[in-house]
């Protein structure tokens, strides 16, 4: 005990070399903890885009051979058919405890025109109510202008991507911010001009007629990647199917009440439907070939993350070791009394010890308040910035990880006392006459 009492009484007495000791382990703590919070929430925004933004869920069903080179080329028979999805349907509906939503889509492509600019087009149909549903309360609004669907008449509007819309003629003027804090659009209509909001939607069907259906733009949104916003639109699932006339799905999106429940739910679909349809599959999507990219920018941030991590480790180490070497080889006369009165080795590094961890702690307590305090600033700053391959500017947002706080903590208690120990061991080994008389 009275170790600790000689420790605490010379983190008070030294107190301008506990001052230096405390802002460099503060700093410390908050790079730490910033810029691992910073990551954090790049991969929740990531995850969520697919999760959510894009209606993904958590498992996708259909059929694998639709990535084949011949899926590719005549993707109609890949795709599931009335007897399938009605087999699909009655598994969800018996195992309602397992599901919160599922939602239907149909891929398709064409030409797009408004009478005055063509291109082409990448178009999804899918359930509105239950895409809505599965957009949840952040993304249920998804138009960044005009209307989202659900909000007009659907069987004659599309939601075109804001560069296809771009392509197609159409202007917008960005407001200042249209994000709520939580990073979804805010629930207002923002106006948009086109030279004609009456266009046209043609597709080649799989009995190879040409068809055609004259629709309103009613809103544009954010595609997600600049690639596909060029040319991506979304429709009902009604009319993309009038449009290739006929009943079939591309896949089915399926939002599980508990991801715990994977596996077993997984096994279920294949003892109950699978076993009668071979060629139906259920996966996560982030097996699915869609999730490759959310992979290849994971492991990406993975790479950045460990990288920054080990500069921060190395600068943190650097100036708290150099705080810490300075204040205890000023002391080495401290040492030699101590020594000289009767204190063995042992017991002086016990001290020093001591005073490292108190100096530690309270550093890391000064930075958790400054973390959070800047976290809550930056949070409620409305920055935004450019993240990765996003067509978007997104909200700068620092995710509150309590195990980062965690890690931090215990690595500069590491770093400090590991320094404390290399430091004193160099002053313990000399004669105490020597201590007594360093100047």
């Amino acid at each position: 005990m009275i170790f600790l009492k000689i420790a605490f009484r010379n983190v008070i007495k030294n107190w301008r070399h506990s001052i230096s000791a405390l802002l460099s382990l503060a700093a410390s703590f908050v790079s730490l903890v910033l810029f691992d919070g910073y990551i954090d929430d790049l991969k929740n925004l990531y995850e969520d885009s697919f999760r959510h933004r894009q209606m993904l869920g958590d498992l996708i069903v259909e059929k694998p051979l639709l990535h084949s080179k011949d899926g590719l080329s005549e993707p109609w028979l890949f795709s599931l058919n009335e007897v399938e999805q009605k087999a699909i349907q009655d598994f969800l509906d018996k195992n309602k405890n397992f599901v919160n939503f599922s939602v239907r889509s149909l891929n398709f492509q064409g030409m797009i025109t408004n009478g005055l600019q063509s291109t082409i087009l990448l178009g999804k149909g899918f359930d509105i109510d239950q895409g809505l549903k599965m957009r949840g309360e952040q993304w249920g609004w998804n138009a960044t202008y005009g209307l989202p669907l659900h909000k007009v008449d659907a069987s004659s509007a599309v939601l075109m991507g804001q560069g296809l819309s771009r392509r197609l003629g159409c202007t917008y003027q960005r407001p200042k911010n249209f994000y709520t804090f939580k990073g979804g659009y805010s629930a207002e209509e923002r106006p948009f001009e086109c030279p004609s909001k009456d266009i046209q939607i043609s597709v080649m069907t799989p009995d190879s007629q040409l068809n055609a259906a004259d629709l309103q733009v009613a809103g544009l949104f954010d595609a997600g990647y600049k690639d596909i916003d060029d040319r991506y639109a979304t429709v009902s699932l009604e009319v993309a199917q009038m449009l290739m006339n006929t009943k079939i799905i591309t896949s089915l999106s399926v939002e599980l009440k508990n991801r715990n429940t994977t596996d077993e739910f997984v096994g279920l679909f294949n003892q109950t439907v699978r076993s009668v349809h071979p060629t139906v599959e259920i996966k996560k999507w982030i097996n699915h070939p869609v999730g490759e990219t959310y992979l290849k920018t994971m492991d990406l941030l993975a790479v950045f993350r460990n990288f920054v991590t080990i500069i921060i480790l190395v600068i943190s180490t650097l100036s708290v070791a150099n705080t810490l070497i300075k204040l205890i080889k000023e002391r080495s006369r401290e040492i030699g009394t101590l020594r000289s009165i009767g204190y063995r080795t042992s017991q002086v590094l016990k001290i020093f010890f001591a005073e490292t961890f108190f100096l530690a702690t309270i550093g890391s307590g000064m930075g958790v308040f400054i973390a959070f305090g800047l976290t809550v600033l930056l949070n409620n700053s409305g920055l935004r910035y450019k993240a990765g391959m996003l067509s978007e500017p997104v909200l700068f947002k620092i995710q509150f990880a309590p195990l980062a706080y965690t890690n931090a903590f215990g690595i500069l208690i590491l770093v400090s006392l590991v320094t404390c120990l290399v430091t004193t061991q160099q002053s313990l080994k000399r004669k105490i006459i020597d201590n007594l008389t360093h100047v």
